[in-house]
């Protein structure tokens, strides 16, 4: 990874944030990183990283600097005021609360993926009659694997009548995907095991003799750049050898004139009651993709020829097959979304018909799109962050869902031969439950999702409207104790992510409870680059616009701050994965801000994309290095490049897994090394799990372990002001 210049802290007396008096009086430190020579220069930049060994996993010194930057954070992290009673405290609220995290109803069968009171990772169940008991089908904890990583249930899909389940397992949260078929009736599998298959995405054949699913390209390294470049999707038949497997389409096919890029998934889509199939290549985090249908018979049977709907140009950023009919969610002269339809023989664009016009409210892309229904086809729109629920019937008319509450939807459900669609949702101080949208227009709990035993009456949340330093109005939502004194001495944890059209809405997590009983408050700035309001709220923050993001992120805390909710000295930020970005330089720009930040599997070093396994996939969202503006934009927003020496940077919370597959592990890391390096304030820790990656597949008690570390270091903030460090 990128290495740093080493420098030399200074040994003055200042003020250590957040970390028990003892632990310096041990004279502890964390270990040092060796330090390399190696420096980018380009475009007048020149970028010195001395920690850029940490990018080669076999570098002798990497796994051992990891454990001991692990044990040395474990210890700090230990000794923290609380910290196990807030351990125990969120064991007690998660461990006690069974958890519904999807659902998929096909024939007379529901299948819930869930995690039972006291399970460690969710497992498969089918409810073979509405209404019945839930019978378990797949088991990830009964799996043992020969070092004793977990195994974690990653993806599946029924066949259109219940009888077979196509899912992926992986070990230790990597992701790495094994597909296997599952006979439903009496729990057997059929003999293939299909590797390589982390975006699988398994379509069903009519009559379930095989589906069509998207596997990495063989020979690929795991680990190197190019590792998910030109992957194929194939068409498997049930009980061959995948050797044997029908090849669709793969990078470099020219379909309909569209060239099959390398960083293209070539997803084929199939529906219940409809004889086509729809191809789309997926370009990694692309918002539009084009869209081709052809019939399904032909796709099968390898002579299909595909007829493009959308053309990238097109800006299609969502579909959804029903019967005959192709709808489209198109950007194009309307940002904020309209949808149209097509009929799928002949999906002429420019004879579509408009069935919902543009709105004043986005049409929500990334967590719900289309779905479609026996009874219409629903879709979600975007208010700021809390979204709406709709649906379009067959005639055209569009109807509106009564929303029991200010929600955020994380997922829609539906399948064209059934009436409704079940939706995941949850508000801010709304657990998370599986709700059923009725064609008559009401919202029911379906139960499927346990209520829990805890309240949330205590607490609710508040919207606060911040102005950022161009003027734009950025929301920021907070949740804390009803009638709270807004004096500042309230300690606080502000979050961002604010990517990819992404909108941070409502959301509660029964760990939250664990922050907010000790007087916690909880924040998400809103910040451009996110789709709170369409595809130009995204667009502001995207590639040489995402200075939007950390700059609306540190204008929002601020609003924070003067309406009372906080002060600097009990202030934590925190960013997740692309919200590294966020973090790492609202640290690097205001140092002043905060007491503290967590840097939680971040992405840091930006001017370094395109060397990891993830890279080529987020080109679209962030930049092409091989491209010179682009290239510009990533060292704009490279946060480990602009740490400087003998700065006070607030007490950093790096947090990364060894088996991370999106973010690599050698970005927090260097992050960390640096700041060890070069900050003169708050103490910097490296927290490592080893059997854990991006937090996708983690264990129950791995992500609660991770979240008392997180709520106490944040807690910790303001106490422990006025103890020195040793001179």
């Amino acid at each position: 990874m990128m290495d740093r210049r080493y420098f030399v802290r200074a040994m003055v007396a200042t003020v250590a944030v957040g970390l028990p008096k003892t632990l310096f009086a041990q004279g502890a430190k964390p270990p040092l990183a060796k330090t390399g020579s190696a420096v980018d220069t380009r475009l007048g930049f020149t970028l010195p990283d001395p920690y850029r060994w940490m990018e080669d996993p076999k570098d002798p010194a990497w796994e051992p600097w990891m454990r001991a930057q692990a044990a040395y954070a474990r210890k700090a992290l230990d000794a923290l005021p609380d910290r196990d009673a807030i351990a125990r405290r969120i064991s007690a609220l998660t461990g006690d609360l069974p958890v519904t995290s999807r659902v998929e109803r096909a024939g007379d069968k529901v299948f819930v993926e869930f995690r039972p009171g006291g399970a460690s990772v969710a497992k498969l169940y089918v409810i073979d009659n509405v209404g019945g008991e839930k019978r378990l089908l797949v088991d990830p904890e009964a799996i043992k694997n020969p070092d004793g990583a977990h195994t974690s249930l990653d993806w599946w899909h029924a066949s259109n009548d219940g009888a077979l389940i196509a899912y992926g397992l992986s070990p230790a949260g990597s992701e790495e995907s094994v597909l296997r078929v599952l006979r439903v009736a009496d729990g057997s599998h059929f003999p293939e095991a299909i590797d390589r298959a982390r975006f699988a995405n398994p379509q069903w054949l009519p009559d379930g003799s095989g589906f069509f699913y998207v596997r990495v390209r063989e020979g690929a390294v795991r680990g190197a750049p190019d590792y998910y470049l030109n992957t194929v999707a194939w068409l498997h038949r049930l009980g061959t050898d995948p050797k044997e497997d029908s090849r669709i389409v793969g990078g470099g096919d020219t379909v309909d004139g569209y060239k099959v890029l390398p960083i293209d998934f070539p997803f084929v889509f199939t529906a219940p009651g409809s004889d086509f199939a729809a191809l789309v290549p997926y370009g990694g985090v692309r918002r539009e993709n084009s869209v081709l249908v052809a019939p399904l018979a032909d796709v099968a049977a390898g002579r299909a020829r595909w007829k493009a709907a959308a053309r990238l140009e097109d800006q299609a950023t969502a579909f959804t097959m029903h019967g005959s009919d192709l709808y489209l969610l198109s950007e194009k002269g309307a940002p904020l979304g309209r949808i149209l339809k097509l009929d799928a023989a002949n999906p002429d664009i420019t004879r579509a018909l408009v069935v919902v016009p543009e709105a004043r409210t986005p049409v929500e892309t990334a967590d719900v799109g289309l779905v479609a229904a026996s009874d219409g086809v629903y879709f979600a729109r975007q208010n700021g962050g809390p979204m709406t629920l709709h649906r379009v019937a067959p005639s055209g008319a569009v109807s509106d869902i009564a929303m029991p509450f200010d929600a955020g939807i994380f997922a829609a459900y539906g399948s064209p031969d059934k009436p409704g669609v079940d939706v995941r949702m949850a508000g801010w101080v709304q657990p998370f439950g599986i709700w059923r949208a009725q064609p008559d227009g009401r919202l029911i709990d379906t139960g499927l999702s346990p209520k829990p035993s805890f309240s949330t009456a205590a607490y609710k949340s508040t919207r606060l409207i911040a102005t950022a330093r161009d003027g734009t109005k950025v929301p920021v939502s907070i949740i804390a104790k009803r009638g709270l004194k807004r004096d500042g001495s309230a300690p606080a944890l502000g979050q961002c992510y604010s990517s990819y059209g992404i909108s941070a809405s409502p959301v509660f997590s029964p760990r939250f409870l664990a922050f907010l009983e000790r007087g916690g408050v909880l924040f998400e700035v809103h910040a451009r680059g996110g789709g709170e309001f369409g595809a130009p709220w995204w667009r502001a923050g995207q590639k040489a616009n995402k200075h939007h993001t950390w700059q609306d992120f540190i204008d929002g805390t601020e609003a924070v701050i003067r309406a009372g909710w906080t002060s600097t000295p009990r202030l934590t930020i925190m960013g997740t994965s692309a919200g590294g970005i966020a973090v790492g330089n609202a640290l690097a720009e205001r140092p002043d801000l905060f007491a503290a930040a967590v840097d939680n599997v971040g992405w840091t070093n930006t001017s370094r994309a395109g060397v990891e396994q993830n890279s080529a996939p987020n080109f679209p969202e962030f930049g092409d290095p091989t491209n010179d503006a682009e290239y510009r934009g990533l060292v704009a927003m490279d946060a480990y490049q602009k740490i400087k020496d003998g700065v006070r940077y607030p007490a950093v919370l790096a947090i990364t897994g060894m088996t991370d597959p999106r973010v690599a592990p050698w970005h927090p890391a260097k992050f960390a090394a640096r700041l060890q390096k070069a900050s003169v304030g708050g103490p910097v820790l490296l927290r490592v799990t080893f059997d854990a990656g991006h937090g996708v597949g983690s264990t129950r008690q791995q992500s609660d372990d991770q979240w008392a570390d997180i709520f106490a270091f944040a807690l910790s903030q303001g106490r422990a002001r006025g103890l020195q460090r040793p001179a």
